[in-house]
């Protein structure tokens, strides 16, 4: 459906029976919270039987109250995980002015929740994979969390070798794709609102045999039905944006664990990139890379 369910209920079709203006009232009335209820108690309320309230689903287009449902579940979330409609919120909703401190707490909270929620046995599967060096490493992340894969790629990168910054979508990044396969990692982050492009990527890498590690949220993106570890951060939005700080948190934990774990891999990276850094450029070089004497 184009339309919202509430601005369908608003519009009120002409060919409403006495019952079902009942039913859009009383959906109105409580919106969205009675839709959400069991058929039964929406009948009860609207003073109609349950099977008018099966036919009134049905009427708006729906195969069952179930798909009913679930379309509110979906405008309610997509609603919801909106930084514009967050905005719109009535002010009594909203956090009010933040303060420095205020906003540093909140923060700490994020990290306390996903502290409460955390899934050690997956983490340490996830610092299993990524300390195993014969797979290639491949970061991406969607549209708000570019970002954070491009500072975990650097990371990993400075740290391990073979690893690489990929955008996970077909158009961009279709010749990396024709290559992945069972000696690949990867790496994805994604949360809501969930990037399609992201999710195709990471399904076809998982048919051609690649190991996905996926960080998302508590919802949890649609890669978590075929991943092989997911880890999953909390924590309450802000009005205007999702905070990155349990996220970015999660991602240099994988990266302390991982060098914990394999220190003189880690070792000898940083010393073999340390010294690229370091060369001298290349009119002052002799054939061996060492600079020129005089």
């Amino acid at each position: 459906m184009s339309k919202t369910i509430r601005t369908t209920l608003l519009s009120a079709p002409p060919d409403f029976t006495a019952s079902e203006h009942r039913i859009a009232a009383a959906l109105l009335e409580r919106y969205p919270s009675l839709g959400l209820l069991p058929i039964a108690e929406v009948a009860e309320v609207a003073g109609v039987s349950a099977p008018t309230v099966f036919r009134f689903a049905l009427k708006l287009g729906f195969d069952s109250y179930s798909a009913f449902q679930q379309a509110l579940h979906a405008e309610i979330d997509a609603a919801m995980n909106s930084p514009l409609s967050r905005m719109d919120m009535p002010r009594s909703e909203l956090s009010g002015e933040p303060t420095p401190a205020s906003m540093l707490d909140r923060l700490t909270d994020s990290l306390q929740d996903t502290k409460a929620h955390f899934d050690e046995a997956a983490f340490g599967r996830a610092v299993a994979l990524l300390s195993d060096e014969r797979l290639r490493v491949h970061c991406g992340g969607g549209r708000y969390s570019s970002f954070l894969a491009s500072s975990l790629a650097y990371s990993l990168a400075y740290t391990r070798p073979n690893v690489a910054l990929i955008q996970p979508d077909l158009a961009s990044s279709w010749g990396i794709l024709a290559d992945i396969g069972p000696g690949d990692l990867l790496l994805l982050l994604d949360f809501r609102r969930y990037q399609e492009s992201v999710i195709e990527f990471a399904a076809t890498a998982h048919r051609q045999g690649a190991r996905i590690l996926l960080l998302t949220d508590e919802w949890m993106s649609p890669i978590g039905a075929f991943a092989e570890v997911v880890l999953r951060v909390h924590g309450r939005p802000y009005e205007v944006l999702e905070s990155s700080v349990p996220a970015l948190a999660l991602c240099e934990m994988l990266v302390i664990s991982m060098v914990s774990r394999q220190p003189e891999l880690a070792r000898q990276r940083m010393e073999r990139v340390e010294a690229l850094l370091h060369m001298p450029p290349a009119r002052e070089r002799d054939e061996h890379g060492n600079r020129r004497e005089g």
